[in-house]
This record gives C-alpha cells, structure tokens and sequence, in this order.
C-alpha cells in the first residue's frame, strides 16, 4: 500500500519554514448543512457527535451514541470529566502500530481501548516517503493520487479488520469514539460505511464527510498560512502536498465506493458480503441507532 499519505501533517508543517515564496491553496467543499456541533474539548481536533440526521425512511439517527474525532494523545486530565459526561466507555484507535506508539492516546480510567488498524506501516516507507516529500521529489497531484489510492485499498485491502470494526461499533450498547489521526479519512470511511448500513442517502453520507472540512478549518489554515510563510529549509517542497493531506473531498469517498462497487458489484453486496450483515441483522441495527 501507499504509506506516503501517512505522513504526520505537524511533522510537514514544520519543515516548512522561513520562506518568502508563496502559492496560491485552492477553497475547499465544506459540509452545507452543519448537522454535528463541533464538541470543544481542549487539545482534541475534529470531535463531534454523528446525529441530527434522517435517513431514506425518515428516522433520525440517536445523537451521542456515536462519536468521532482525531487522535487523543494531547487530551487533557482536565478535560477527562468533560469527556467523561459524554458516557464514551469504549475507544476504537483506527491508526496502525507506529502511529499510535509514537502519540498513544492519554485516556481517562474506566475507559476500554482497543485498536484496529487496517493497514501497517512496513519496513521504513514512511520515512523514505518523508524524504521524497522534502526534496521536491511529489508533488500536489502525486498526493492528490495517492490519496485516491488509499481511500480505494482502505476499504477492501484487508475486509476483515473493517468488518471488525464496524461490527464493534455496531454491537456497542454504549457510547462508542473511534478515531485516527485528524479523524477526517479513515474515520470519514468508517463512517461512511456506518451510515450507508443504516440506510442513509449519499448526498447526506458526504455532507457528514464534508463537515471534517467545516470544523478543521482553523487548523488546516493556519498550518498552510505557516508553510506558505514560512518555507526556507526545504524549498523544492510543493506545498499543494500539505494541501491535499489537510483537506477531504468528495472524489476521495468516492474512490472508495467506487472500488467497494466494482469488486463486489455494489454496496448492499460489501455489507452483507464482507461485513457479514444479513438484511435481518441490518434492520435491526437501524430499529437499534434510529427512531
């Protein structure tokens, strides 16, 4: 698998520094309904709630049993009561090994953790990876493809940790978080797949998507007005890379679909194939999330 989009976004940002040369960042797709209030817990980027919504049937989805954010690993034991009035028992980490040894997630106790990533970071790639990326060796559209690429393998490379992790969210009884880095792709997909299970229209399934663009737009902006700004060390850098690492779009979830609908045919198949979920067992994970 690619492992360029793995990048840490901060490690980038930083490399970026004291330049006078400037380029120009094209305005993302943002979500047009803001459905999810963005949850403010300290330290903690991306967090919210998935609900607020109908689906094709006209049920709305329960609001606070499923949660999504990026990584936890700077969450403060101040904030733990906060985090703890939501009534989350359970973590699902989607990042891979490497990932979450070098920023583990700081939890509050009474909390189960598991983690399930559906691809590793093999042998040294990442940093071989780093080092085209500063040397000018990528560019904006090498990204651009490879993003696409990892949204088509993330979904049928290895079916069966999805298929663990969404039977794991959808056998919770409890408030579930799953999330991973910046809680915009893997989470996005995650999802994504959530929602089409439960039955709810596409053009709803990407506005949730869309919204990962709503609620990091300080984030994002200010990392690229710092490497806009600030690009000394490592000029040949194309810094449309860091662009594509920081935002979602649309044609990304649609790689995965499109891949899921052309390896099994269609996305009712993937459920029931791959996720191991009968229409009997689908209907009652809708009577279970919605009403």
């Amino acid at each position: 698998m690619n492992t360029f989009i793995k990048i840490p976004i901060v490690t980038i940002s930083l490399f970026c520094i004291f330049s006078c040369k400037t380029q120009h960042f094209e305005t993302p797709e943002y979500g047009k309904s803001e459905t999810e209030k963005s949850l403010k817990i300290k330290k903690v980027h991306n967090f919210r709630t998935v609900g607020n919504i109908k689906n094709m049937d006209g049920r709305a989805l329960k609001e606070g049993m499923f949660y999504r954010s990026a990584h936890l690993h700077k969450l403060k034991k101040k904030s733990f009561d906060e985090f703890g009035k939501l009534g989350i028992a359970e973590i699902i980490d989607l990042r891979n090994s490497k990932e979450i040894f070098e920023k583990p997630d700081h939890l509050p106790n009474g909390i189960t953790y598991k983690k399930y990533s559906a691809f590793e970071d093999e042998g040294d790639q990442l940093s071989q990876a780093r080092k085209l990326v500063l040397k000018g060796k990528v560019n904006g559209s090498d990204a651009d493809k490879r993003m696409i690429d990892f949204y088509r393998e993330y979904v049928t490379e290895n079916p069966g940790t999805i298929k663990t992790i969404i039977t794991e969210i959808l056998e919770s009884e409890k408030p579930i978080l799953y999330h991973c880095t910046a809680g915009k792709d893997r989470t996005g997909i995650v999802t994504a797949l959530i929602l089409t299970i439960l039955k709810f229209d596409r053009a709803t399934i990407y506005n949730e998507y869309l919204l990962s663009n709503n609620f990091r737009k300080p984030l994002v902006e200010k990392r690229l007005k710092l490497a806009n700004n600030l690009h000394f060390l490592y000029p040949k850098m194309d810094l449309h890379v860091l662009e594509k690492l920081s935002w979602v779009e649309k044609r990304y979830l649609d790689a995965a679909f499109g891949e899921i609908n052309k390896k099994y045919g269609s996305t009712d198949a993937y459920i029931q194939q791959v996720l191991g979920i009968s229409e009997t067992k689908r209907e009652g994970y809708i009577q279970k999330f919605t009403y």
